[in-house]
């Protein structure tokens, strides 16, 4: 079953902006790999993978701002 990535913060009205996809559509990953980073009014974060397996879909390009829970990218096992 392929597994969400959706963007970090809390709170419905939480957004973030993606900075940079360090993986692309097609890579293998590990559990804990550093997908992307991202900032938000108060952070800057890494974004890790969930799970391990090839990253199917990214729904979200650098640069692109997006609330927090929205799924910006979805891996296949």
């Amino acid at each position: 079953m392929d597994v969400e990535v959706k963007a970090p913060g809390t709170g419905p009205t939480a957004e973030i902006t993606i900075i940079e996809w360090k993986k692309k559509e097609g890579d293998s990953v590990q559990k804990g790999d550093v997908l992307a980073t991202a900032n938000s009014v108060k952070v800057s974060s890494e974004i890790k993978a969930p799970a391990a397996g090839k990253i199917k879909k990214i729904n979200a390009k650098a640069g692109s701002k997006v609330k927090a829970g929205t799924i910006i990218a979805v891996i296949e096992p």
